[in-house]
């Protein structure tokens, strides 16, 4: 990650911010940055920045998964919790596309760590969701939803960070 000029304080200062944030929505998405600077740049080192141009973003953060999260038993159960299951379960209404794909899976798989990449990619869809204006930030129901996303990158950025320290 030290190949990107100032990669780990932009992850660093994002998520600063989402820890100060009071709104659960712009704290997810202050997070999300953060994330976003964290799985990318590693893609980048692992698979060489031409690859990554190419990628689907949902690919990246698949492979990021597999790579980071499926492998680290100890990361996985940071990400994980049952609760978080059930409410992503119930919660989450609309299931078309992937979304309904990584929810099934979720609720078959018995592998804490591959609930736990489920997870991370249910975390990606709500986050094109909201980026792309298909959920409403007043809704109280998108704001917990924010709130368990948050959740369950929080540990990712924050175990990478102890990592780099």
């Amino acid at each position: 990650m030290k190949k990107r000029e100032g990669t780990i304080e932009r992850i660093i200062e994002w998520n600063k911010r989402a820890e100060k944030e009071n709104d659960k929505i712009d704290q997810f998405i202050f997070r999300w940055i953060s994330f976003n600077g964290l799985y990318s740049s590693l893609y980048d080192v692992i698979y060489h920045e031409e690859r990554a141009i190419k990628v689907r973003e949902i690919d990246v953060v698949s492979k990021f998964s597999k790579e980071f999260i499926e492998t680290n038993n100890n990361l996985a159960h940071q990400i994980y919790s049952k609760e978080n299951e059930t409410f992503l379960n119930e919660k989450i209404k609309e299931r078309s596309g992937l979304m309904g794909k990584f929810i099934d899976y979720m609720k078959q798989e018995k592998e804490i760590p591959k609930k736990a990449k489920a997870m991370v990619l249910i975390t990606y869809i709500i986050r094109c969701r909201l980026f792309h204006g298909k959920k409403s930030p007043l809704l109280e129901v998108n704001q917990d939803v924010a709130k368990i996303a948050d959740q369950i990158i929080r540990p990712i950025i924050n175990y990478f960070l102890d990592k780099l320290n």
